[in-house]
Parts: structure tokens; C-alpha cells; sequence
């Protein structure tokens, strides 16, 4: 499981409360009509309808878990306190390569938006909320 931390100036934050995965359910269960028949049409004729079964893609995309944002992956464990972190960055990752190696705790690695995340790993920081300190990653307070 990743954490990720956010800061009172992020740009992605509406301050609002989540919804419950159930509440979001419900909402949209509410907001369907009820359907009295399926039928079958091509695919260009297919505008505007809702399909009536599930659709179910042969393989995964992507194929494993990878970085949303342009950053810092790191295995911090707990240290997103009341303290910035200061971590020794342990090389970079970028979209189309393999995983790294595992990350050791208390380090960092460079992502890019598509690369593969390694095991090891519980804190994605955007690159916007840390500062690169040559061969080091500052990490602001949470």
C-alpha cells in the first residue's frame, strides 16, 4: 500500500470529503433508468447506449503497478511527520524498463510518470512537494 502525501498547497486537493465507495454506488444506482430490453448493435451504430454486460479486457494495463506523477518513490516508513525527511536518493526509474531492485528503507529513487514501482516503496512524493538536493531528496512536512 502507498501513501501519498499532500500539502495545504496542492494543486490537485478540492477540500472536500470523500465519498464512500458504497455512497458513490448508491449514487449512481439512483440515477439509472431502468432498462426494459438489450439488444445487439455494431459497434458504430453504438452512440449513446450503455452496454449490458460487463466487458472484460484479456490483460492487464499496464501490467504492473506503476508511477502516476513525475517524483519520488520512497521507503519512508512513517517518516511523513511532523518533521521534513531528509532521504539519499538510489538511482531513477523510467517508463519501459523493468523494475529496480527493491528499495532499502529510509531511501528514495527517482520516478517518472509509467515507470514500474519497486518493491519496497510505501510514498510517492510529487516532484512539486520535494526539493533535490544533489544526492538527496528533501521531504517537507506533511
Amino acid at each position: 500500500m502507498f501513501a501519498m502525501t499532500q500539502l495545504s498547497d496542492d494543486a490537485f486537493a478540492f477540500g472536500g470529503p470523500l465519498l464512500s465507495i458504497e455512497d458513490g454506488i448508491g449514487r449512481l444506482g439512483a440515477r439509472r433508468a431502468g432498462f426494459a430490453a438489450t439488444e445487439t448493435a455494431d459497434l458504430m451504430a453504438a452512440d449513446g447506449r450503455i452496454r449490458a454486460e460487463d466487458l472484460v479486457a484479456p490483460i492487464d494495463l499496464p501490467p504492473a503497478d506503476n508511477a502516476a506523477v513525475d517524483g519520488y518513490r520512497g521507503a519512508a516508513r512513517g517518516s511523513a511527520a511532523a518533521e521534513p525527511t531528509l532521504l539519499p536518493v538510489e538511482g531513477r526509474d523510467v517508463a519501459g524498463e523493468p523494475a529496480s531492485i527493491p528499495l532499502v528503507p529510509g531511501t528514495a529513487r527517482r520516478n517518472f510518470t509509467g515507470a514500474r514501482l519497486a518493491a519496497g516503496a510505501d510514498t510517492i512524493f510529487m516532484q512539486e512537494d520535494v526539493e533535490a538536493l544533489g544526492s538527496h531528496v528533501g521531504c517537507r512536512a506533511a
